[in-house]
């Protein structure tokens, strides 16, 4: 297999990438998930051409040309790729996150629907290598954003920044930066843009005078403002006025009645039944609510992270969660935009799924959220945490083609959004795993090899040819084998030999030229004409890899 080389900030040396070809496809009969709207479209048909919705028109009033390929989708439902607004990874890119873990935990991210995430803070020169591998298909991917970490000088102490600054002194590098009154604010910005960062993340120890400081140089310099609902000393409520866009943890809101809030958080210090009662009140919290809801501060609420600490924590944990569920509820019930973010991996969880489902499945059977606006939590509300509303996040003609087909109603049930069919980023159908109702696998290791089935010009997962031209099916059958070569860890430069099969053995030179752009060197490789391939394909290609 290829090795990762870590790459810097300045210099990228990038593995090869997938060449890109236009294609236009129909999605016919297909039930469309409305997100702002929250309703569903029934019966539409949603053109794709090349990365972005084209057109969505009732399907017994769309004509298409005859070029276009037609997917029928009787029966599916449509919604736009899930956008998880709180993960972690590459905190220890040497160590527990390392290359490998986190390019394995991000493919399961966009196999199970997710296809953007934004990350609150990780190494950022390992997330600026995996960004830019996955904005050019070189990884399976969710599209990455990420913040720096601004906090007090205090914070830095904490072992897990020291443990994050990988050599250098904590709070004086570029993705994490200790501030004060007296910091250069400005020269901060610079220097988190360069860092490829598309936000800053307020975490702790910062005093709220310095808070509006930091907003506005963020804003000045094009990044988003997310923080920690409770940073200490600055409250909620000065966070929120202080023009910070996105708070996380709908627990923290509690520092807004608790005042010894932070050693609850941290130390398990005790909270009096006076001090508790009074936590829960609304009352307590409307100026808050109303304060939230005139700035257009979101809540990241990350539910998922604190059930999951219910019995780890004891009744602090549980606290925790009830804090969270109900301030949850609370801020729903005031207006307030809702993001489905989950400050967890699902394999560290043992989830089958990406815990953003999970995370959706909390808002609506413990806040009370109707399934559709739990799916708008997760879609259109993420875009807009991150910042790209106006190209991501809901289904409309010229937006981003970032999209999940599921098999059954989302709207009657929410966990029909784990029973996932398709996923497509960018346009193309990504590779979810194999089809369990074939008689075959896709790649089977064995004496230091990668042997893969053949592979046709099909979309992903479905029995519909890309075009009636071998060069179009090439191109996808190549495709194809990328996305198997990638669930290895491998890219094209780790295949040793290809097979080709061609109905038409005429179409040997067409075929050579849609085949060669995947390679820097060519393998070794033979061709042959085969009668009688699936769905009456024009080329298959069956390939051998070295691990």
């Amino acid at each position: 297999m290829t090795p990762f080389k870590r790459i810097s900030l300045l210099t990228i040396s990038m593995s090869f990438a997938l060449p890109v070809f236009a294609q236009t496809f129909a999605l016919k009969n297909i039930n469309v998930v409305d997100v702002e709207g929250l309703k569903i479209d029934n019966n539409q048909t949603v053109v794709i051409e090349n990365d972005s919705i084209k057109s969505i028109t009732a399907t017994n009033k769309q004509r298409l040309s005859k070029d276009v390929v037609v997917l029928d989708m009787t029966d599916k439902y449509l919604i736009p790729g899930l956008i998880d607004t709180h993960v972690h990874h590459a905190t220890s890119p040497d160590s527990g996150d390392n290359d490998q873990v986190t390019r394995m935990r991000l493919r399961k991210l966009l196999q199970g629907g997710v296809t953007s995430v934004r990350d609150m803070g990780g190494d950022t020169r390992a997330l600026y290598s995996l960004k830019r591998r996955a904005d050019n298909d070189v990884i399976q991917s969710p599209d990455i954003y990420y913040s720096v970490i601004i906090g007090g000088d205090e914070f830095f102490s904490d072992p897990r920044t020291v443990e994050s600054a990988k050599g250098e002194i904590p709070g004086q590098v570029n993705w994490m930066r200790a501030v004060d009154e007296d910091s250069p604010f400005d020269e901060i910005m610079l220097k988190a843009s360069g860092a490829g960062a598309t936000g800053i993340k307020i975490y702790a120890k910062v005093p709220a005078s310095v808070i509006p400081k930091l907003a506005a140089a963020a804003k000045k310099h094009g990044l988003k403002v997310w923080s920690h609902a409770f940073v200490g000393p600055a409250r909620p409520q000065q966070l929120v006025n202080a023009g910070v866009e996105t708070i996380s943890h709908a627990p923290d809101l509690s520092a807004h009645v608790v005042d010894n809030f932070y050693q609850l958080r941290r130390e398990n210090k005790h909270i009096t039944e006076k001090q508790k009662a009074e936590s829960f009140q609304l009352d307590s919290y409307q100026n808050l609510f109303d304060d939230m809801k005139k700035n257009q501060t979101i809540l990241d609420a990350t539910l998922t992270v604190f059930e999951k600490q219910k019995v780890a924590r004891g009744e602090r944990g549980e606290l925790m969660y009830q804090w969270g569920n109900t301030f949850t509820r609370m801020a729903h019930a005031n207006g307030i935009k809702i993001s489905a973010g989950t400050d967890g991996t699902s394999d560290y969880y043992q989830s089958a799924y990406p815990l953003v489902q999970h995370e959706m499945q909390l808002l609506v059977n413990d806040v009370g959220m109707t399934p559709l606006e739990a799916i708008q939590a997760a879609t259109i509300n993420g875009a807009k945490v991150i910042g790209i509303e106006q190209s991501h996040g809901a289904i409309r003609a010229s937006k981003v083609a970032n999209l999940v087909i599921l098999n059954d109603n989302p709207s009657e049930n929410i966990e029909n959004v784990t029973d996932i069919a398709h996923v497509i980023k960018n346009g193309q159908f990504v590779h979810i795993g194999d089809d369990k109702s074939l008689p075959f696998v896709s790649a089977k290791k064995a004496g230091g090899m990668l042997w893969m089935s053949g592979q046709i010009g099909n979309f992903p997962s479905t029995k519909t040819l890309v075009g009636p031209d071998v060069s179009s099916q090439m191109q996808q059958a190549m495709k194809n084998i990328g996305s198997v070569l990638q669930s290895y860890d491998l890219d094209y430069r780790d295949i040793a030999k290809c097979t080709l099969m061609l109905a038409d053995i005429d179409d040997w030179q067409a075929a050579n030229n849609a085949y060669l752009p995947f390679f820097e060197t060519p393998p070794a490789r033979s061709a042959y004409a085969a009668a009688g391939l699936a769905l009456n394909a024009k080329v298959e290609v069956e390939c051998i890899a070295e691990l």
